[in-house]
């Protein structure tokens, strides 16, 4: 193995619509809520979180992915506890 290859070793590119799977928990920043729903983007992708509390709007959160569609990179999931807040 050269220099270089383990200097990139374990290199990835992210990506801006990443996918998930049912059943996954995740942390992600509320972004906004509206009549009680909450969103969280995730590069372009969005995910609908169910049960924020009132004042969830920026904060982070885990959520469990209930659904998730991988070719419109749109999804649901279900809101499990705050994990922390906004570094804004």
């Amino acid at each position: 193995m050269s220099v270089l290859e383990k200097w990139l070793a374990g290199w990835t590119f992210r990506t801006a619509k990443p996918d998930y799977e049912p059943g996954e928990k995740i942390e992600v920043m509320v972004t906004s809520m509206q009549n009680g729903k909450a969103k969280a983007r995730i590069g372009d992708s969005v995910l609908r979180i169910k049960e924020v509390p009132e004042d969830g709007l920026n904060t982070r959160v885990m959520v469990k992915v209930d659904e998730w569609d991988t070719e419109d990179h749109i999804g649901e999931g279900t809101y499990l506890e705050t994990v922390g807040e906004s570094a804004f």
